[in-house]
């Protein structure tokens, strides 16, 4: 009896080695993939489901699909009402897993596995274009062989008699089976793992069906609780997408138990009869039909779920001005998503730059020290946003993606720079003191013209390919010979004191910096790896 105990430890060991391979490999393969379709695809409900199954079934990761909908709906790509058909379907594409498990695979195993050794001897592991798929095939593999040995295992131990007596007295235990599945799924960590667990088992008589179907009952609704405690410190997108993934195992549990108790009360020997001799595919069965209840479930008050889901997340956010709204630690586990929430926090922030100057050029007083405050927070915001992609920079080992990534933090590094500009004229321009006329009018309208340029600015930004384009060009025109008239002019005049001709001087200095970084920005963003070039080229292959 050790012996067999052993095996049915050894096919579990080789079923969790499977499905962490599988998982690294298929989202490596897959993810960045399933982000850029599914940006492409969100409004039509219909291709995000059919998306969902796909990307489920292929990484046999809803938390995978559900950080990928996260990052996708925190960018604003897509919508958080539109990410909800794609985790919900994910969850259903997931059951693939399930129904392997309770097929009889013997004779496919043995080609899958002797295909995957002629790969490996072939090098095509080493193959940076088939690695990733050689790998995941490698993991499939391992998972049904590891299944198999623990179905095979719990059939002879089946027939051991104190096995046999034990069986017995714990059938029709439906609140332990349920108390079991319930208990497995936090240290396994998914609800389709002790799902395909159970199904063998049960396929090995070890566990009654009704009792497997019961464990499975109680692995999707602890799986909830899992997702509430993974997702506790995640951003508030991430939050509300766990929210609604908690919801969905909770309905489809309540919606399934009620046919599983009709189930177990029926007992007549037909049924018994029929249950015991399908029996892992009677399981796989209730954990698709849970998956598909908790979908059709939530369809009914989708709307209202989702504006309480925006109340229990909204009530608490703070304040998007004083703290980064799209970037966050998990994000780097992804580093196209991450790459692509990087950039919609470095637009954010920019599009903030010409309100600095709004109650400067309003005449000062405590609306300008506010409006410098709000500076100093989009200060705050760029700096963390270039400590995010270097810690990005590190993560990332795609060739093309460490382009655009370097290329994004040479263009934050400019807009930390142009912050610090535009706050630094502000700052010449509400200084405290008399001021000669002169030097005052001077000041207004350089500080009007620097609005000017950051309001084209941040419209280029939006829309390079624009009229704001045109526009920042001309502003950006050669100025030397206009800011040194401006000099010149104001130490010709009588009666300017050096403080006035000093504050000048500095805030010319301020403005000549701030076209010159707008120049340098501009010729960046132009260049063949930059966010924007990247953009332009995903837009056209969408078009």
């Amino acid at each position: 009896m050790a012996e067999v105990i052993l095996e049915i430890l050894a096919g579990l060991g080789t079923f969790f080695i499977g499905m962490k391979l599988l998982s690294a490999y298929l989202k490596e393969a897959a993810g960045d993939r399933v982000r850029r379709i599914a940006g492409r695809v969100a409004r039509r409900p219909a291709l995000t489901a059919l998306l969902g199954l796909g990307a489920g079934a292929v990484t046999q990761s809803t938390n995978a699909v559900t950080a990928a909908a996260a990052g996708l709906a925190t960018a604003e790509i897509i919508t958080i009402r539109q990410a909800f058909p794609l985790i919900a379907c994910a969850n259903i594409g997931t059951s693939v897993l399930v129904f392997l498990a309770a097929a009889n695979l013997h004779h496919a195993i043995l080609a899958a596995t002797a295909l995957c050794g002629l790969l490996f001897f072939l090098d095509y592991d080493q193959s940076k274009r088939w690695r990733a798929p050689v790998g995941a095939f490698l993991a499939l593999v391992l998972i049904v062989s590891g299944l198999e040995l623990v179905t095979l295992a719990a059939r002879t131990l089946r027939t051991v008699p104190a096995i046999q007596d034990l069986v017995v007295s714990l059938s029709g235990s439906l609140l332990g089976a349920f108390a079991v599945g319930a208990l497995l799924t936090p240290v396994v960590q998914t609800a389709k793992t002790v799902s395909a667990i159970v199904a063998a088992l049960a396929d090995g008589g070890m566990i009654a069906p009704v009792d497997a179907m019961m464990a499975v009952i109680g692995a999707n609704l602890t799986s909830a609780v899992n997702v509430a405690f993974m997702t506790a410190r995640v951003s508030p997108t991430g939050r509300a997408l766990a929210i609604y993934q908690a919801v969905l195992k909770a309905v489809g549990t309540l919606m399934v138990l009620p046919f599983l108790l009709l189930l177990a009360a029926l007992k007549t020997p037909e049924l018994n009869a029929y249950l015991t001799a399908n029996a892992a595919m009677s399981v796989a069965v209730v954990y698709l039909l849970t998956q598909v209840s908790a979908y059709a479930g939530t369809l009914v008050f989708e709307a209202r779920l989702e504006r309480f889901i925006h109340r229990v997340v909204g009530a608490a956010e703070t304040d998007h001005h004083s703290k980064p709204r799209f970037i966050s630690m998990e994000a780097l586990r992804d580093p196209a998503t991450a790459t692509i929430l990087a950039f919609r926090e470095h637009l954010a922030a920019l599009a903030r730059l010409p309100s600095h100057l709004d109650a400067v050029r309003e005449g000062g007083g405590g609306e300008a020290k506010e409006s410098l405050a709000l500076a100093n927070r989009t200060g705050s915001i760029l700096k963390a946003t270039d400590e995010f992609l270097q810690l990005l920079a590190a993560e990332t080992t795609d060739d093309s993606l460490r382009t655009r990534v370097g290329s994004l933090q040479r263009l934050n590094s400019l807009a930390v720079s142009l912050q610090e500009q535009a706050q630094e004229l502000a700052s010449i321009a509400t200084a405290d003191g008399e001021r000669d006329p002169e030097i005052a009018l001077r000041l207004s309208a350089m500080v009007e013209s620097a609005h000017l340029l950051l309001d084209a600015f941040v419209e280029f930004t939006q829309a390079p390919d624009g009229a704001g384009r045109e526009m920042l060009s001309a502003l950006t025109g050669d100025r030397a010979d206009v800011m040194e008239g401006v000099r010149r002019a104001v130490m010709s005049a009588g009666g300017t004191s050096r403080a006035g001709q000093r504050e000048l001087f500095d805030a010319c200095m301020c403005f000549e910096r701030l076209i010159w970084i707008l120049k340098r920005y501009t010729l960046i963003c132009d260049e063949p790896g930059s966010p924007y070039a990247i953009e332009r080229i995903e837009e056209a292959a969408a078009r």
